[in-house]
């Protein structure tokens, strides 16, 4: 004679699998999330007009550079400047590439980008923000429109249309009649960086200064 089987009743879950389910439903609390979302958006996160969420970045940064890492990616914090953005990371050549920044980039954009951070890297030894009119900028790539344009309106208006496009990706801030460069250039971009592509414009016939560079790569 068969005997009925008797209803199984679930077994309490144990810490481990509470700890699991926190995973897959999400382990940042709220804010971090928010913080993690805007760091993936981009360009960067300036805590000088977000301090909340920097605030937040810092509070919580262990935990929100473990999801990063998943992703393959990396942080990167300048305390004194308050500004934090995420790369690429390189400890795995063949990693998938999730980040697309600054597409659409042609060769005027990315000169004005060196000539802006060398801009940002001077003013900034000598514990001042970098603000430069758009004479200021034309001034610096004079000897690249000679090598690159004989037309003075057409490349004045090439400039405002890329100095447009750093604004758009936050790299530029209006001030007025002028623009103030975000300290992130200097990240961005980093010394091996700037002095590669210095080297190929050298090559080109354009020639950038790169004096600050030997000090940054100090820092």
């Amino acid at each position: 004679m068969s005997t009925a089987s008797s209803p199984v009743t679930p077994e309490p879950a144990d810490d481990d699998s509470l700890e699991n389910t926190s995973v897959i439903l999400g382990s940042l609390v709220d804010d971090s999330r928010r913080v993690l979302v805007a760091l993936l958006q981009g360009p960067f996160l300036d805590g000088r007009k977000d301090h909340a969420r920097y605030a937040q970045l810092l509070r919580d940064r262990s935990a929100i550079e473990q999801r990063l890492a998943d992703l393959f990616l990396e942080l990167v914090v300048d305390d004194d400047a308050q500004v934090a953005f995420v790369r690429q990371s390189e400890d795995d050549a063949d990693a998938p590439k999730l980040l697309r920044r600054l597409t659409g980039m042609n060769r005027l954009d990315s000169v004005m980008l060196l000539v802006l951070r060398q801009m940002l890297l001077t003013q900034s030894s000598r514990g001042q923000r970098a603000v430069v009119s758009e004479r200021d900028i034309e001034q610096a790539l004079a000897a690249y429109r000679r090598t690159s344009s004989t037309d003075e309106a057409g490349f004045a208006k090439e400039i405002r249309a890329s100095i447009a496009k750093l604004q758009r990706a936050g790299l530029l801030d209006e001030q007025g009649d002028s623009y103030e460069v975000s300290p992130v250039l200097r990240l961005m971009i980093d010394p091996d960086t700037a002095r590669e592509f210095i080297r190929l414009y050298r090559e080109a016939g354009v020639e950038l200064d790169d004096s600050g560079d030997a000090e940054d790569a100090e820092v």
